[in-house]
This record gives structure tokens, C-alpha cells and sequence, in this order.
């Protein structure tokens, strides 16, 4: 029995070595002439007896001349006694001989050992792009130094600024209050300056006429509505001195008014005018207190 089984061993390893040895792997490239770093697909075909098993090269495998790019497995097809496989190699070449050759082997696995078949080798012919003789160029070598322009990198731009935003919105988020806050006390410092400049020069003008001591009541009235919002250009004085409730002010105002559209009093205006300064900067120290201890 033992003797029988060895037999049947033999035979069947004699089947599929005479099945092998009828294996013939077919090969081709999709064209004839191809140029350098172009890419071109090399397909081998294989029939072989149904139940057999045949591996093809991988990735892994040595393609010279050619470079590897990637591959592609057709279905595969059988009948009752035979099998056929094929596969597409996408490859590349940089090399510079005219002539390119290429063969590739298939394995057959048998009783965990291997045969190896190769396929018939097929040609590829390099299109020359350059058919002039370069000696004949002129070419000279130089390593002087070329300035060459630097692409921008974009894709670091666009990470910068979405780094600045996400900053820029966890600073308004945390701080935006205290920032608001700060920008607002500086304008309306920058602005009293402006106020005090202003108010001087057109004292220094000279107040000889009711007219000129109306414009400089009516760049006050335009200060204190900025400063504290209210319509104090559009308020006569009797409805000012009701909102502020203050008896200096109050006579300081009717005083002016007296002056402006009654009898003229050089001396009297001139005060009047100075203590309604020291009005406005009387306020706008409150408004920068209340701000501070907002």
C-alpha cells in the first residue's frame, strides 16, 4: 500500500512537471516605441491545466530595464481540463539605450516547491528627442552661480493663515472685550485732544462778535454728542440744561445765549465760554472712569 501511494506521488509530480513543461507564458508591450519617463503597459498571457496554481511577478520583482508603476488582473476564464490568466504591468524607463528588451517569468507551485517559466522576451524602441549631436551644440559648463525665481508655496500660506485666524478668534473670544475696550479709551483720548486743540484755536480767533461765539458753542455741542451720544446739536438750551440738572451749568448756558442773541459782553462770553470748556473736560473724565471700571 505504502509502495502504491509513493507510485501515484510520482506519477502525479510527473503530470504536473510534463503540464509545466507545456506552459508557455506570452508576453508584448502595448506599442513599439515609447520615450523616456513615458509610461507603457506589458501584458503576459498564460494557459495552463484547470486546478494548477500559477503566480505572477509583483512589485517586488526585478524589472530591468523598466521601473515598476503598478499592475492589473483580468478575470479569470476556464473550461473543464484548462485555465487562462492574464496581467497588465504599467511600467516606466529612464534608461538611454535605443533598444529595450523585457521578459517575465511565472512560478508554478508544486508539492510547496516552484518552477520557474519564463515568457518570451518583446522590444521596445526609445524615440530620441534630441536627433542633433550634442557635440555639436556648442554647449560650454558653467557653474556660475543662476539666480532662479522660488514658487511660492501656497498650501504654507494657506496653514499660516489658518493659524492667524484660529488665533485671531481665540483672542476675540478671551480678550475681545478688554480689547474693545482699550481701542475705545484711546479714540476717545486721541479725540479730547483733538477737542481741547481745537476749542483753543478758535478762542485765540478772537470772540469780537455774537457769531463767532456761536460756532465755538456749536463745536462744543458736536464734541459732547460724540462723546456721550446724545443729540446735544440738535437741543435747544433750555431742553439741555433740563437733562443735566446742574444750576452752574445751567447759568453758564443762559449767560452764552444772552450774549449770542442779546446784548454782546466781550468779557462775559470769554468765561462763559471757558467754563463750558472746563464742562467738557469735566465729562469727558467721567467717561473715561466709567469705562475703566466697566
Amino acid at each position: 500500500m505504502h509502495k502504491l501511494l509513493l507510485l501515484f506521488g510520482a506519477l502525479t509530480a510527473m503530470a504536473f512537471d510534463s503540464s509545466a513543461q507545456e506552459i508557455k507564458p506570452r508576453a508584448y508591450f502595448s506599442k513599439d516605441t515609447i520615450r523616456i519617463g513615458e509610461h507603457v503597459h506589458f501584458t503576459m498571457v498564460i494557459d495552463y491545466p484547470r486546478g494548477m496554481e500559477v503566480l505572477f511577478p509583483d512589485s517586488s520583482f526585478n524589472f530591468q530595464p523598466f521601473e515598476y508603476i503598478g499592475k492589473s488582473f483580468l478575470s479569470t476564464t476556464s473550461d473543464i481540463s484548462k485555465s487562462s490568466d492574464s496581467v497588465v504591468y504599467e511600467l516606466t524607463t529612464f534608461e538611454l539605450d535605443s533598444i529595450q528588451q523585457l521578459a517575465l517569468p511565472i512560478f508554478v507551485i508544486t508539492d510547496g516547491d516552484s518552477t520557474r517559466i519564463d515568457s518570451n522576451p518583446d522590444n521596445v524602441f526609445l524615440q530620441q528627442m534630441i536627433t542633433t549631436n550634442i557635440d555639436s551644440l556648442g554647449v560650454q559648463e558653467t557653474i556660475d552661480y543662476q539666480n532662479v525665481n522660488k514658487a511660492f508655496n501656497y498650501p504654507y500660506l494657506l496653514i499660516a493663515l489658518g493659524i492667524l485666524a484660529i488665533i485671531a478668534i481665540l483672542v476675540a473670544v478671551f480678550f475681545g472685550k478688554e480689547i474693545r475696550r482699550r481701542f475705545t479709551l484711546y479714540r476717545l483720548r486721541k479725540a479730547h485732544i483733538k477737542f481741547l486743540e481745537r476749542f483753543k484755536a478758535l478762542q485765540s480767533e478772537g470772540l469780537e462778535s455774537s457769531d463767532k461765539a456761536e460756532h465755538l458753542l456749536a463745536f462744543w455741542k458736536a464734541y459732547l454728542e460724540r462723546l456721550e451720544g446724545m443729540p446735544y446739536t440738535k437741543l435747544t438750551t433750555r431742553e439741555i440744561v433740563t437733562l443735566e440738572q446742574n444750576q452752574e451749568f445751567t447759568d453758564t448756558l443762559r449767560l452764552i445765549d444772552s450774549n449770542i442773541y442779546g446784548q454782546f459782553n466781550k468779557s462775559d462770553i470769554k468765561d462763559s465760554l471757558t467754563r463750558l470748556k472746563e464742562f467738557g473736560i469735566d465729562r469727558f473724565a467721567r467717561k473715561i472712569d466709567e469705562l475703566k471700571h466697566a
